[in-house]
């Protein structure tokens, strides 16, 4: 029999006969200052991983998947003696997908090849990099591994034992050879598949605080996207997954208009398709078991879950609704942190740090500016708030080319376009508190407005991301 946990969004514990494997661990309950679980984790859940775990299997690097908190949770045993290391590192394999494609340092959510980084910096000793498209044994389990369709490396996972086959397909994108694979007379039988219901968000909601257009269409996309998957890979039981997680900003900021605008296909409506397209399908929570054996699969209640859940109303908090309002960016209140640097000192760091990035070249072969404002609550007091609604907005003519700053004049970035070309609207707190990595660039949804990567570009770097990991973990880093 194989046994699946699920603790949460992507995270599941795999027991077959003779190993424990830990699937793409978020185990905390909010990831950052911005994404909370959904449904939340039940108290006792991560019991279950007392004992360690044998294998650690990441589908990819974004951080809703390789969480290092959560990770230095996990090595941390409570059952050893008071003279015992309690760190489990040396023991426990780790699997991650890496190349063929070269590294880049943006627009793959904080850079793929800071995984190894990572582990090492946490003490892990065993690591196996894999090549997606390729298969490894671990003990009396076989991983097939599958490419997915992005441009950064990342895997949906076949595990088969003796007993039971299960494919995790994480977050990743249905490519054409995973397709193909499935066509064969040869293929293997599919006994679970965990698949993902994309929220595929209408473009420029939260970006650039555009209203809802056009949702029919962003619907009818993630469906399909989402029947393909379950017409390809033909499992006997189909859960719809990876979508774990709701917005929950910190303190008294609301961001609950963005459960209603981002997500078209919730698992609840998934399941509804399922049943249209006469496939067996359930929704499981975190803390409840899957147990398959002999091709069958049994959902229970853990120990820690509850008596079952309201997946109609755990879903409808965060379902689609052409009536929810987009609220427009206001940097006096949608910011983090405290501004104690000066708004030239700010704009300076960020202007070298953009040296070197795609967006840097590619202003290079263009000549392009961009136009940045900074919203500024200076205060040296150590008061984050500064009163709401104070202080100032100036706008800033960014020059990537020659690394001039140029100030442009009050009110935001949108008011001092004078042709076609990129703008950010940011509180200079924000901005200040990415650049001295207080704050990861996933933390920060829905802090800015821009229709640029400028932004993404720096902060999407491994050396941004690796900043963050020292200053959290207490040891400061080279830069």
């Amino acid at each position: 029999m194989m046994r699946l946990t699920s603790l949460g969004h992507a995270a599941v514990l795999i027991e077959t006969g003779e190993r424990r494997i830990l699937v793409d661990p978020w185990l905390t309950q909010r990831l950052d200052r911005f994404w909370e679980h959904h449904p939340a984790l039940p108290d006792g859940l991560l019991d279950v991983l007392d004992g360690g775990v044998d294998h650690i299997v990441f589908s990819h690097h974004h951080f809703d998947h390789h969480h290092f908190p959560s990770l230095a949770r996990i090595l941390e045993d409570s059952e050893v003696d008071f003279d015992d290391s309690p760190h489990r590192a040396p023991d426990t394999d780790c699997v991650f997908p890496v190349g063929p494609v070269p590294p880049r340092f943006t627009g793959s959510g904080l850079g793929h090849q800071a995984i190894e980084w990572t582990l090492r910096r946490l003490g892990f000793e065993r690591l196996t990099p894999v090549t997606p498209g390729s298969t490894l044994r671990v003990g009396d389990t076989v991983l097939h591994t599958f490419v997915s369709d992005v441009t950064f490396p990342e895997m949906s996972i076949l595990v088969q034992s003796g007993e039971a086959s299960v494919m995790l397909c994480g977050d990743a994108i249905l490519h054409e050879s995973t397709v193909r694979h499935f066509a064969r007379p040869d293929a293997p039988r599919i006994d679970v598949a965990f698949v993902p219901a994309h929220s595929m968000s209408p473009p420029g909601v939260l970006t650039e605080r555009r209203p809802l257009a056009d949702t029919e269409s962003v619907r009818a996309r993630a469906v399909a996207n989402f029947d393909r998957y379950v017409t390809t890979l033909n499992a006997g039981l189909t859960v719809p997954s990876s979508f774990g997680w709701k917005v929950s900003g910190d303190g008294d900021r609301d961001y609950s208009w963005c459960n209603r605008t981002i997500f078209p296909l919730t698992p609840y409506q998934a399941l509804g398709r399922l049943r249209e397209l006469s496939k067996d399908g359930l929704l499981w929570g975190p803390g409840q078991i899957i147990e398959v054996a002999d091709g069958r699969a049994e959902l229970h209640n853990g120990p820690h879950a509850p008596k079952g859940y309201d997946f109609e109303a755990v879903y409808a908090e965060v379902s689609l609704d052409e009536a929810t309002g987009v609220p427009p960016f206001t940097p006096e209140r949608d910011r983090h942190g405290r501004q104690t640097r000066s708004a030239e000192d700010l704009l300076a760091d960020l202007m070298e740090r953009l040296v070197g990035t795609d967006f840097w070249y590619r202003a290079i072969d263009s000549g392009a500016t961009h136009t940045i404002s900074l919203h500024e609550v200076r205060d040296e007091c150590g008061d984050e708030d500064g009163g709401e609604g104070s202080g100032a907005t100036r706008s800033h003519l960014l020059d990537p080319v020659t690394g001039r700053v140029v100030r442009l004049g009050p009110g935001p970035a949108r008011q001092h376009l004078t042709q076609d070309t990129g703008y950010t609207e940011i509180a200079a707190s924000t901005l200040q508190a990415l650049l001295d990595s207080e704050l990861l660039y996933g933390s920060s949804y829905g802090l800015w407005a821009s229709n640029s990567n400028l932004l993404s570009a720096v902060f999407h770097q491994p050396v941004h991301y690796t900043r963050h990991v020292d200053q959290v973990l207490g040891r400061p880093g080279d830069g």
